[in-house]
């Protein structure tokens, strides 16, 4: 049997948003398990805007951004098709400075934020301003 992942999985109907919280801290940024446990997450189907709260995570490398924005993201945006999937990652203030220093992290993330027909993908430190772009009230 395999451990409890450490996010939790809501639904919020009256927002229409699904959202998925890590938990706790983990020395890797991106667990692929993690990732794919979402894509069965039934709370992700009803929606296609999520949110992920990665606040508690550590900071990302190129990597593994390469890996959630060229495999995983087009497979989660074909989940909800034909809605267009918006997702928003809550991240932490050291995250967020990480994504802008790092210039090959920074280069991964700018072409995953380009418009596309499947998805739309943000970073925010401010959850009211996810949920906000999230429901199409910011560009």
């Amino acid at each position: 049997m395999n451990p409890p992942l450490p996010i939790q999985f809501a639904y919020r109907p009256d927002l229409d948003l699904f959202t998925a919280r890590w938990l706790t801290f983990h020395t890797h940024s991106t667990e692929r398990s993690e990732y794919e446990a979402v894509l069965r997450a039934p709370e992700a189907l009803g929606t296609p805007h999520w949110l992920f709260d990665v606040r508690r995570r550590p900071t990302t490398n190129a990597d593994a951004a390469r890996w959630v924005t060229t495999d995983w993201l087009p497979r989660a945006a074909a989940l909800v098709r034909p809605a267009h999937l918006r997702l928003a990652f809550l991240v932490a203030p050291v995250r967020a400075e990480n994504l802008r220093a790092d210039d090959e992290l920074r280069a991964v993330m700018e072409a995953a934020y380009a418009a596309t027909d499947a998805f739309a993908l943000r970073t925010f430190t401010d959850e009211g301003a996810a949920v906000a772009w999230l429901l199409g009230q910011l560009a």
